[in-house]
């Protein structure tokens, strides 16, 4: 499995798509939660993590698309 660069939904251009697998960068915890995108509009982009739980992630999260 490879991980692309980290990025921001805040101006980096990639913006992922429902089925892409991302990895949410958590630097002061040094967690790294992956899930798969459910949903993406103007506004969000709502992920179901591994763990079972939904969020919406808002501007100025920063995250990995894994690459298969």
């Amino acid at each position: 499995m490879q991980l692309s660069a980290a990025h921001s939904d805040e101006g980096s251009g990639q913006i992922p798509v429902k089925g892409d697998r991302i990895e949410l960068l958590q630097p002061h915890t040094g967690v790294r939660v992956r899930g798969t995108v459910f949903h993406v509009d103007q506004v969000q982009i709502l992920v179901k993590w591994d763990d079972g739980r939904s969020e919406s992630l808002r501007p100025g999260c920063a995250y990995r698309i894994v690459e298969a």
